[in-house]
């Protein structure tokens, strides 16, 4: 009998690739190279800001060079990156280029994904396996379900070529073709929820599809999911909206907020960081600490102000008001010019 396993957001599975696995996790890295796209999906969830647009992110920081990505990927201890975009293939030689440097910094184990709606040809994987791909997820759009033309060849020269293969779509109708080219082949499924967002909500609601009311996975989507279920052949994974937000986002927050939090920073359990901030006179500030004697690694100077610890900054609160200084506890996002959640002043 199949084993099925679930969480707390929902998402549940009876196979998990190695690119879910460390998703899972927190540790992989997202690089996003491109939003152009050939295809216009009405379940498309991009934002403005990067559908149909040539730019390149590596998780939230926008990427200039190589190096960037990396050094991103070092900020989270990232053990897999998942390439996606828009369409990565239409940048085939830079997908190669940064499969090639993270398997160089990082070596042979950091696990590398890559999602396409292009099915690719056997030159095409060829090129990707040399440079070191791990696993691929082949995303054919819902108008060619019924007829997925291709696909099996494709899934076929990935699995020939040691590189692990799937398919990923979202779970909003039944296809059965899909399943049929996925267990001939041993590959596996991964269901997407179908996902509201402000590009394609009208186009969602359009077809008959409304959101749920605590978030934005669409109703009904996840009951055509466990229908895919029923087959206990079949390798399945299927993932929630609520699983973005709630495991892979905060869990990438939190090993970021491990290893960028100075001496003076609390890390949080929602991977944020928390630590008290001066403003005012900066001049009169830094004499005011070294007066009271706050050892120099419990503060730091921090664009018009200097961040110090929070716990440290109570203690001494008194005295900096007495001499005109603002001071405030804050809790941020753990990026450069993280976004503040929380201020409180003092």
């Amino acid at each position: 009998m199949t084993e099925w396993y679930t969480d707390f957001t929902g998402s549940f599975h009876n196979y998990q690739s190695r690119g879910c696995q460390i998703c899972r996790m927190g540790a992989s890295l997202v690089l996003f190279v491109t939003g152009r796209c050939g295809r216009d999906c009405f379940y498309c969830p991009l934002s403005a800001e990067r559908k149909n647009v040539d730019i390149v992110y590596a998780d939230e920081q926008q990427v200039k060079r190589l190096e960037d990505i990396l050094l991103e990927a070092r900020s989270i201890g990232a053990l897999g990156t998942g390439i996606t975009g828009g369409e990565p293939l239409l940048k085939l030689d830079y997908v190669k280029d940064c499969i090639s440097a993270l398997k160089k910094e990082f070596g042979q184990k950091h696990h590398i994904h890559l999602y396409t709606g292009i099915v690719p040809d056997r030159k095409t994987l060829e090129e990707l396996a040399a440079a070191g791909l791990d696993e691929i997820r082949l995303h054919p759009p819902s108008k060619d379900w019924s007829n997925p033309y291709g696909l099996k060849d494709a899934l076929s020269a990935a699995i020939t070529l040691g590189i692990e293969a799937g398919v990923e779509i979202p779970a909003l109708a039944p296809a059965p073709k899909i399943v049929e080219a996925v267990k001939s082949l041993g590959a596996f499924l991964n269901l997407n929820e179908l996902e509201f967002s402000e590009t394609n909500a009208e186009r969602l609601r359009l077809l008959g599809f409304e959101p749920q009311e605590l978030h934005c996975g669409a109703l009904g989507s996840e009951e055509i999911a466990r229908t895919y279920f029923m087959d206990e052949d079949l390798k399945i994974h299927f993932c929630t909206s609520r699983f973005k937000d709630a495991v892979q986002l905060r869990e990438r927050l939190k090993r970021r907020a491990e290893r960028v939090a100075r001496s003076f920073d609390q890390a949080t359990e929602d991977g944020t960081l928390i630590h008290g901030v001066i403003e005012g006179n900066l001049d009169q500030a830094h004499r005011a600490l070294r007066d009271l004697g706050v050892p120099q690694e419990m503060y730091a100077s921090s664009g018009n102000g200097i961040d110090l610890s929070a716990s440290i900054l109570e203690e001494i609160s008194k005295e900096l008001k007495g001499i005109g200084l603002n001071i405030s506890i804050v809790e941020r996002y753990p990026l450069e010019g993280g976004l503040v959640v929380e201020r409180i002043p003092l």
